[in-house]
């Protein structure tokens, strides 16, 4: 089917008919010490880990019900390197053709498990022989001593740059993941309190992202993401405790809904200066949505628990998504494709992106389908994100949707997002 045709069709396809993704804890075992997350090394919690067995059903279930693409995360899902070289050859084997994983790189640090020539060569083979499609490391800030130390991890990103070489000249190409905190350009930028400067603060941010994906393309990644905040402080408290355990209540992450709407202000500004030098998946417009003071009319409904879905490594059950844990949905992944009673989406308590940013891209493609004589005729309600969803769009068919077995092609020019003005108070304002 061409592509303008299948976009159409998606459009009226009901959400539980769409492709589905599954993300699957196989263990919350951690190496290291990150203090944004509720399962670093020095948490007491019960460490577990899936069967291999528990995980190798759930693939099948996703081969014969329409999931394409499973996640498998951790805690670090590459303590136990032969395994989860197992389960990407088992899932490449029933034919899944979107696999992705990511690790805090502990393997390329002095030491580490594939830290020397010896051992980071047949590493990144073994990777790349794999029908792994993308691969994340993480990095928490611009500042090399300051990741580290937060990590625990001596020594990784000098590991990591000797790495990078060794995996884009076998046809592998790393993405750098970035979780927003306060320390990502170092300094820790303090809270902004009740009477604060927002223009100082979201300046800071904005310097702050600039430095990262700055430094992240000197490094030699050539693909980023970004990852949203995850506390307990922006948690709906009628959402119960989630079920994915990498949230903290540590200021590293803790932002108020008002320090959030300017932190996504300063990225929705920087990202496209780097567009063309780094493929960034994170979407304009939805940070540009979740920037606003309307945020909650802006955004779609999730698709988690409807055509996405969360497995936890605690029980082996499944879950709507990692946040919505009150909402057990059992063990068997063979169930979540049948029809459950015309269920549409409907969530929006959290601003998580790993499920949020689809949805809200998908989100917007039907309401322009489904509602061409609003969109066109200037009654949609707001114009500026449906402008920028357009060049979203454009974008990830320029870098072919993030392919991570492919490299980097000629950066085109995309819109750029003017600045915030007086502290970021200007996103109040209407659209002319």
């Amino acid at each position: 089917m061409a592509l303008p045709a299948a976009l159409f069709a998606l459009a009226f396809a009901r959400p539980s008919r769409l492709p589905g993704q599954l993300v699957i804890q196989i263990s919350n075992r951690c190496n290291g010490s990150c203090p944004q997350c509720g399962m670093r090394r020095e948490a007491e919690i019960s460490r577990v880990r899936l069967p291999a067995e528990t995980v190798k059903k759930a693939l099948r279930d996703c081969a014969e019900n329409g999931v394409e693409a499973v996640s498998f995360t951790g805690g670090e899902p590459f303590i136990n390197i032969p395994e989860i070289l197992d389960l990407l050859d088992y899932a490449g084997g029933l034919k899944i053709p979107y696999l992705r994983s990511g690790t805090n790189g502990y393997m390329f640090a002095p030491g580490g498990k594939a830290a020397g020539p010896a051992r980071l060569i047949p590493f990144v083979e073994s990777l790349v022989k794999s029908p792994l499609r993308n691969f994340w490391i993480s990095m928490d800030s611009a500042d090399t001593e300051t990741h580290e130390r937060l990590r625990g991890l001596p020594g990784v990103i000098g590991g990591i740059v000797k790495a990078l070489p060794e995996f884009h000249a076998r046809g592998l190409y790393p993405a750098v993941n970035l979780g927003i905190n306060r320390f990502i350009a170092g300094e820790l930028i303090p809270p902004l309190g009740e009477t604060g400067d927002e223009g100082a603060f979201l300046e800071s941010f904005r310097r702050g992202f600039d430095a990262f994906f700055a430094k992240a393309a000197s490094m030699g990644f050539t693909m980023a993401n970004v990852c949203y905040p995850m506390s307990f402080e922006t948690a709906d408290p009628e959402a119960g405790r989630p079920a994915y355990g990498a949230i903290s209540d540590d200021i590293m992450v803790s932002f108020s809904r008002r320090e959030l709407r300017l932190v996504f202000g300063a990225l929705l500004e920087t990202i496209p200066v780097y567009r063309k030098s780094i493929r960034i998946f994170t979407p304009l417009s939805v940070l540009y949505a979740l920037s606003r003071e309307n945020s909650r009319e802006l955004l779609f409904p999730c698709l988690g628990g409807i055509c996405y879905f969360y497995m936890d490594s605690r029980d082996g059950h499944i879950y709507p998504c990692g946040y919505r844990g009150d909402e057990d949905m059992g063990a068997s992944v063979a169930e979540l494709k049948k029809p459950r009673g015309g269920q549409k989406p409907f969530c929006k308590k959290c601003h998580w992106e790993c499920f949020m940013d689809p949805s809200q891209l998908f989100g917007i493609f039907r309401y322009v389908i489904r509602h061409p004589f609003r969109t066109f005729s200037g009654k949609a309600p707001d114009r500026r994100i449906l402008r920028l969803w357009l060049g979203d769009i454009k974008y990830y068919l320029d870098c072919g949707f993030f392919d991570g077995r492919k490299p980097p092609k000629r950066r085109q020019e995309f819109e750029t997002v003017e600045p915030l003005q007086n502290g970021g108070n200007d996103l109040q304002a209407d659209e002319a």
